[in-house]
């Protein structure tokens, strides 16, 4: 059976071959890249990227626009999810060292999460393997959107996944902290062994045989080494200590991120590196302020109990990391509470614990694409990025607000108005086929009883 998101993708590009440039306009803007609001704005886009922002008054529309009507509307940046294994056909593998894994090839277009992602706002979504692990495969940065792994990605790799700490069982913090330095000495044995391989064959080509030092033949070979010597069991481990490949490390508390923090500046990849924090790792967020990297908070609330008094006492973790000047992304949690499963309601618990909106609200856009590598395209609404953007019914961090469209790279992909399977579970209605979305509003809504479910 097809699903919404797979029949929204081929009607919305089949709209969206005939039209290239959209523009929303009366809506209350919210660029997110620094600037004021706007009360009532227009935003145009034109093959896929913003290329006019501002007050009604000073954006001309071309007159072959397809022009949405966001009158009492707001037009916010698309969110952006910074890390998830929502969306694989399984979160973890078995072993615990397997860096030549890549999410593409367990990541699930049909699956029911991206079509949530757009209900919910997300347009921008890190999918990466989950935390069980030590050393795990590459992420992918994906748009839920696309009928392939091909169609739904943005940026491939992403990051290698690492873990110290947070495992449990029988790997206990020795047990995973000795592992980890077992496979990086591996491979510092393997790029030895190669590299002396590849000065002595260029030695040979040179008619220079005679005997050099071992460790002369290594440190000059390192610089010798082709593409073609990095096998799958290497390959993204040398790309991650030779500065090419982006980390994302999970720490399960304050003393595990203080060692990824010690162990990533050994290894030389520390300036590429995001720390997934989670427990009581806000009692090091110190640490990653003199490191000057950014976080991705897995929780937002931590307990503990005074071993004094034994009361519970509770910490709101997104408060240290402001507090400390660290950046932060917020994650939504699919387990938790139905609040905690929106970004947007994150970032409202933020400004409720005393946060300032600007700051929540980056850390559901702006921050989390800037950690990804798409501070350039996604975050923000500003000339030159992508059409990533949503209309809602509302403030952003209001309760009662719904998102009623979503455009990706200026094609209308998600309508509430026309989502088939939400109207069912609301109110139990069986509805013959998913519409597509009308960008001009019902005028433009045509007959699409060709199509079936």
């Amino acid at each position: 059976m097809r699903t919404l998101a797979s029949s929204l993708l081929l009607l919305a590009l089949a709209h969206g071959a005939a039209a290239q440039t959209v523009a929303l306009r009366g809506g209350r803007v919210l660029p997110m890249d620094g600037q004021d609001e706007i009360a009532e704005g227009t935003v145009l886009v034109v093959d896929g990227k913003v290329t006019a922002v501002g007050p009604m008054k000073q954006v001309t529309v071309p007159y072959d626009a397809t022009v949405i009507d966001a009158k009492g509307k707001t037009i916010v940046p698309g969110f952006v999810l910074a890390s998830t294994p929502l969306g694989l056909d399984r979160a973890n593998e078995g072993l615990p060292v397997m860096p030549f894994l890549e999410v593409g090839d367990a990541l699930d277009a049909s699956s029911l999460f991206f079509e949530d992602c757009l209900r919910d706002g997300v347009t921008t979504i890190h999918v990466i393997q989950g935390d069980a692990c030590l050393i795990g495969g590459t992420g992918r940065v994906v748009r839920p959107m696309g009928l392939t792994p091909e169609q739904l990605t943005v940026r491939a790799p992403s990051a290698l996944k690492l873990s110290v700490g947070g495992l449990g069982g029988e790997w206990d913090a020795v047990r995973q902290r000795a592992r980890l330095r077992e496979a990086f000495a591996e491979l510092e044995d393997w790029v030895d062994a190669t590299a002396e391989k590849r000065f002595d064959e260029e030695e040979k080509k040179a008619g220079r045989e005679g005997p050099v030092a071992p460790d002369v033949a290594r440190e000059k070979g390192r610089a010798l080494i082709r593409p073609d010597d990095l096998d799958d069991a290497h390959r993204n481990l040398y790309l991650l200590t030779r500065g090419q490949l982006d980390a994302f490390i999970y720490t399960g508390g304050a003393r595990d991120l203080d060692y990824a923090v010690a162990m990533a500046l050994e290894l030389g990849f520390l300036e590429r590196t995001t720390f997934v924090v989670d427990g009581d790792g806000w009692k090091a967020a110190d640490v990653l302020a003199k490191a000057g990297r950014p976080a991705v908070l897995a929780s937002m609330l931590h307990r503990e109990t005074d071993p004094l008094t034994g009361k519970t006492v509770e910490t709101f973790v997104p408060r240290v990391f402001h507090q400390a000047k660290v950046p932060f992304a917020l994650l939504s949690d699919a387990a938790g509470s139905q609040g905690e499963r929106y970004l947007w309601w994150q970032a409202a618990r933020c400004v409720r614990e005393g946060l300032p909106r600007a700051a929540a609200l980056a850390a559901v856009t702006t921050t989390p694409a800037t950690i990804l590598g798409l501070g350039e395209r996604k975050g923000s609404i500003a000339v030159g990025k992508d059409g990533d953007l949503v209309v809602l019914s509302g403030d952003p961090l209001s309760v009662r607000t719904q998102v009623e469209q979503v455009l990706l790279e200026g094609k209308l992909v998600y309508e509430r108005s026309r989502d088939w399977r939400l109207r069912k579970l609301v109110t139990g209605e069986e509805t013959a086929k998913p519409e597509a979305p009308t960008p001009g509003g019902d005028e433009e809504k045509k007959d699409d009883e060709g199509e079936g479910q």
